[in-house]
C-alpha cells in the first residue's frame, strides 16, 4: 500500500498561522472576565434592589392592612338618630327628669341621640385618662356595628364602641413575659397605631353612672386598645363637607365643618360654643355653621347629632430601620418625629401643605420642622371615605 504524501511546507505553514497567538488569548480573556464582572455586577444589584423593594413592601404590608381595616369601620361609624321634643333652653325632653319634666314645654323637635361620634386632636381628647398618653396628630372615636360580641355572639350587627389614635410606648403587653426578663432585653419604643374596641356587652356608652360625656373612650383607649400597626408617626383625620356645600361658586376644600379637625356630634343644640370641650386648643367649633344648599343659597347647618358626610384619612408611616435609627435606645420621642410642637394638621384648609411638611422631615430636606438630618423610609396612606350612615342635614 503506498504511503500517504507528507503535507505540503505551504500548507503547514498556513495551518500554524489560523492559531491564536498568546497576546490574543490574554486579551480574550481578560474581556470575558470584564463580561463576567459587569453582569455579576448587574445581578448584584438587580438582586438587592429587589431584596430591598420586597423588604419595603413587607415593612408596609402591616401598615397598610392596618389603614384599610381602620378606614372601613370607620365608614361604618353611626349615631342611630331619632326624634325628640326641646325645650325653649334647647334640652331634649329625655334629659329632663323631677320638676324640669313636669314643667317641660315643647319648643322645637329634632334629633337626638345616644351614641357618640368624635374626632379631633388627639392629646385634648387624650388628656383626661387615667393613665397618661404619649400621642400627636388626630384621635376618632365612635360606635358601628361591627357585631364584635362573646356573649352575643348571633348578633352580626350588635354595636360595639371604637377609637383610633397614636401611642408611643414600649408595648409591654405584646412581649412575652420570657422575652421581656431576658437579661440585655431592650424595650422597643414607638408610636403604634391603636385600635379601642369594645365587646357589645362592655360597651360603656349607655352607662347611666358615667361621669361625663366622654368617659366612654377616655377612660378605656389607654388599657382597652390593641395594636393595629407600628412606626405611625402620623395620623390625620378630616370630617368634610362637598365642595359645593362649601363655597357656592364650588370651589371650597370641605373644612367648614371642622376648620380645626375637631368634630363632636354631641354638641349642644344651637350652642355658640361646645362647653364639654371647654379651653380646648385649637376650640371645638359650635353647632352652627354656614354650609350652601344645591341652589348655591345660604344655608345654617347644625353638627347637632349628625355624622359628617365624608372623611379624608391620611397616615404616614417610617419603616422599622428607620424607627430604629432615630430611637436607638431611647425611650423618649426623637426630636426628629415629634410633630407635637410643629403647629402641623391644626387647620383643615392647609391639610395637604402639611403633609409635604412630614414628607420634607422624612426627607431631611433643608429647613424641615424638626430639624432632622436622616433620609427615612416612608410611605403616606390616604383616602376619603363616605360615612355609610350620615343622614347629612342642613336643618
Amino acid at each position: 500500500m503506498a504511503a500517504s504524501p507528507a503535507p505540503s511546507v505551504q500548507h503547514t505553514r498556513k495551518w500554524r498561522g489560523a492559531a491564536f497567538t498568546l497576546v490574543e488569548l490574554l486579551v480574550s480573556m481578560v474581556l470575558l472576565i470584564l463580561i463576567v464582572a459587569i453582569v455579576l455586577q448587574m445581578s448584584d444589584q438587580t438582586s438587592r434592589i429587589w431584596r430591598s423593594s420586597a423588604a419595603k413592601i413587607q415593612a408596609f404590608q402591616e401598615a397598610r392592612a392596618g389603614f384599610e381595616a381602620m378606614t372601613r369601620k370607620l365608614s361604618q361609624a353611626t349615631l342611630n338618630t331619632y326624634y325628640d321634643y326641646y325645650d325653649v333652653k334647647n334640652r331634649p325632653r329625655k334629659s329632663l327628669s323631677g320638676a324640669d319634666l313636669v314643667n317641660f314645654t315643647p319648643t322645637r323637635y329634632d334629633r337626638i341621640s345616644d351614641l357618640h361620634f368624635i374626632s379631633g386632636q388627639a392629646p385634648t381628647l387624650l388628656q383626661a385618662s387615667p393613665k397618661a398618653v404619649v400621642t400627636q396628630t388626630h384621635a376618632t372615636f365612635f360606635q358601628a356595628p361591627l357585631g364584635y360580641s362573646v356573649s352575643y355572639q348571633r348578633l352580626d350587627n350588635a354595636l360595639n364602641s371604637c377609637g383610633y389614635f397614636l401611642q408611643f410606648d414600649d408595648a409591654p403587653e405584646m412581649v412575652p413575659d420570657h422575652v421581656s426578663k431576658t437579661p440585655g432585653y431592650q424595650p422597643r419604643y414607638r408610636f403604634r397605631l391603636m385600635e379601642l374596641m369594645q365587646r357589645t356587652e362592655q360597651s360603656g356608652i349607655y352607662d347611666p353612672a358615667a361621669k361625663t360625656p366622654n368617659v366612654w373612650f377616655t377612660d378605656n383607649a389607654a388599657t382597652s386598645s390593641r395594636v393595629l400597626a407600628e412606626n405611625v408617626i402620623a395620623l390625620v383625620l378630616m370630617p368634610k363637607l362637598s365642595s359645593r356645600e362649601d363655597d357656592p361658586n364650588r370651589t371650597g376644600k370641605g373644612v367648614s365643618i371642622a376648620p380645626n379637625y375637631n368634630y363632636n356630634s354631641r354638641v349642644d343644640l344651637a350652642a355658640t360654643d361646645d362647653a364639654s370641650w371647654a379651653g380646648a386648643t385649637p376650640a371645638f367649633p359650635p353647632d352652627p355653621f354656614t354650609a350652601y344648599a344645591s341652589d348655591g343659597t345660604l344655608a345654617h347647618a347644625s353638627r347637632h347629632h349628625q355624622l359628617p358626610p365624608t372623611m379624608r384619612v391620611a397616615m404616614i408611616v417610617i419603616d422599622e430601620a428607620s424607627a430604629n435609627r432615630l430611637q436607638g435606645t431611647g425611650s423618649t420621642v426623637p426630636a426628629a418625629i415629634d410633630l407635637r410642637a410643629t403647629g402641623l394638621f391644626t387647620d383643615a384648609a392647609n391639610m395637604d401643605a402639611d403633609i409635604q411638611a412630614v414628607e420634607d422631615i422624612c426627607n431631611a430636606k433643608t429647613g424641615n420642622l424638626t430639624a432632622n438630618r436622616q433620609r427615612l423610609t416612608y410611605r403616606v396612606f390616604s383616602t376619603e371615605i363616605l360615612m355609610r350612615e350620615a343622614k347629612w342635614s342642613n336643618d
